[in-house]
């Protein structure tokens, strides 16, 4: 993990990108982030579409400004996917947060999910965000650990109807 970076996306990793989504479809988990599964004909027109979005360029109403963010490996494969959100609306506020995360399935417990959040914040503190708001599900008992090692503070628990789920929220001072 030590060799591990972050990295922008881009057109030389499509095959990586391809099986990281395809893990999670296999094993029948949600895919984390969202941005993973954007649907796209061509994975040129995905990258633009992940360019465009760091701009805030082209967003789909009620979306901010949001830029994306692989973890690779040693051996330049992708381990880990965030998504960092450049401001809070009140849908983020309440549910997503600035950050969302996922790790490829066949490497989780190898402390990725740590180092991708700790790696992402450098970068919103690089934009100038000095307190990061992260949620995940209560039930995530990994998650909520990966952002507690990154000195999330619980803010609250709220019960999210349309998810079905109870969504803790976390404060992390940069």
């Amino acid at each position: 993990m030590s060799t591990s970076r972050l990295i922008e996306p881009n057109i030389e990793l499509e095959e990586s990108h391809k099986t990281f989504l395809e893990e999670f479809r296999q094993r029948g988990e949600r895919v984390h982030p969202w941005v993973v599964a954007e649907p796209y004909d061509h994975f040129s027109d995905y990258i633009a579409m992940l360019n465009d979005a760091s701009r805030g360029s082209g967003l789909s109403p009620n979306f901010v400004a949001h830029s994306t963010f692989w973890l690779v490996d040693a051996d330049n494969e992708i381990v880990a996917i965030s998504n960092l959100r450049h401001e809070l609306n009140d849908f983020l506020l309440t549910y997503g947060g600035h950050v969302g995360y996922g790790v490829r399935p066949s490497v989780w417990r190898r402390g990725y999910a740590t180092e991708v959040l700790r790696q992402t914040l450098l970068m919103a503190k690089e934009r100038g965000i000095n307190r990061v708001r992260v949620t995940c599900a209560k039930d995530n008992l990994g998650s909520a650990k990966t952002i507690l090692r990154n000195g999330g503070k619980l803010d609250d628990e709220v019960f999210m109807p349309e998810h079905g789920e109870v969504i803790c929220r976390y404060w992390i001072a940069l």
